[in-house]
């Protein structure tokens, strides 16, 4: 919830189910002894119905170029591909992990895009559990918004008595996510109350941490990652104003992150509802752009700050050889990669050939914390 004093009566708290569930694995193909994946394939046969086709294995997906010849040219120019190769990206999140996210979770999931719900487990969590873990069974991510939904100062809780200090009630919600469902780590958050006391603990504890402030957010730009700006959803509004949001995003190159609370219908209004069929229609508005990236915000949040590291890196070169090493953030997930471009020459990691993808890149690991380019 982002109003400051709003209250909830009669409601279960949740701390961050983030639905990637529009995420459709094709399939990962196998990894290198070094680590470095072998070439990525494509198959039809794993994708949920309805999910966004992702190309193996880097769990990216697939831009609509194709055909794309190598780069043939010298040596030099590696430039990582904003958002994976789209134009721009969009992530929808839900606060609270209110009963209607829970009621409207079939509809929600049948548009077949990536969700992130930011939930508290500090009311009788219970009902939820299951729900929680198919979610993840479904592909999605589990957030942080705090146990008890307090402001940082531990005032005005929503949900129970807090603990004795911030990072306490902080870490009382990973901990019972990390506990209670299949999910072994927790990578985001989003403030309570959008109170931006938050900012600092998050920053010990998270990738990023999501505020309520209104923007966007741009490749290599400077904005803080602690305190992401959103779009936050005004009571009724329309899939057209969605839409008009979403095609500006796109229009700018940037990375939009819309907030949700109450869904409608519902018995449970609790703050700024929106109906379930303006809501789908502005996701599947978003989905049907095929220069668009629309993800759970971990996913985009990790190729985002993924580029300004890499981009930031100034490589050391060693004869003919060009060599970028770099060290990953704290709370940095596993597994990720980013998408570049050269205008010749050979990329390797720990000793292998990166392989060329005919949709236009290369795929580089960052978890190998390094990249040679060789004549």
């Amino acid at each position: 919830m982002t109003g400051a004093g709003r209250g909830i009566p009669g409601r279960l708290g949740l701390c961050a189910l983030a639905l990637l569930g529009s995420r459709c694995i094709i399939s990962h193909g196998a990894a290198t002894p070094s680590g470095v994946p072998s070439t990525p394939t494509t198959s039809l046969a794993a994708t949920p119905p309805g999910f966004q086709r992702i190309v193996a294995p880097s769990g990216l997906p697939i831009p609509a170029t194709a055909g794309v010849a190598r780069p043939a040219g010298a040596p030099g120019n590696l430039r990582v591909l904003d958002w994976a190769g789209f134009k721009a990206a969009v992530s929808w999140t839900f606060d609270d992990s209110q009963p209607s996210h829970l009621a409207h979770y079939a509809e929600l999931q049948a548009v077949g895009v990536p969700l992130t719900f930011y939930v508290n487990p500090g009311h009788d969590p219970g009902p939820y559990e299951t729900a929680w873990t198919q979610a993840i069974k479904d592909g999605h991510e589990l957030g942080n918004h705090s146990f008890h939904h307090c402001h940082a100062d531990l005032k005005g809780c929503l949900f129970g008595a807090p603990p004795a200090t911030l990072g306490e009630e902080i870490d009382l919600c990973s901990t019972y996510l990390t506990a209670h469902t299949p999910q072994t780590g927790v990578w985001t958050a989003a403030s309570p109350f959008g109170d931006e006391g938050y900012d600092g603990a998050d920053a010990q504890r998270f990738l990023v941490n999501r505020g309520v402030r209104g923007g966007t957010i741009g490749p290599n730009d400077h904005t803080d990652p602690f305190n992401l700006p959103t779009h936050l959803a005004s009571t009724g509004e329309t899939a057209a104003r969605f839409n008009q949001m979403t095609d500006g995003t796109r229009q700018d190159g940037k990375w939009i992150i819309f907030l949700i609370h109450t869904i409608q219908p519902t018995d449970a209004v609790w703050y700024n509802p929106v109906s379930i069929s303006e809501l789908t229609g502005a996701m599947t508005h978003a989905k049907a752009l095929p220069d668009v990236w629309t993800d759970a915000v971990v996913a985009i949040a990790s190729y985002w700050r993924g580029q300004k590291l890499l981009s930031s890196t100034t490589p050391v070169t060693t004869g003919s050889n060009s060599t970028w090493t770099w060290t990953l953030p704290p709370h940095f997930p596993p597994g990720k990669f980013l998408r570049v471009t050269v205008a010749g020459g050979t990329l390797a990691q720990r000793g292998a050939p990166i392989p060329w993808n005919e949709h236009g890149y290369y795929e580089v690991a960052l978890d190998a914390g390094a990249l040679t380019l060789s004549p």
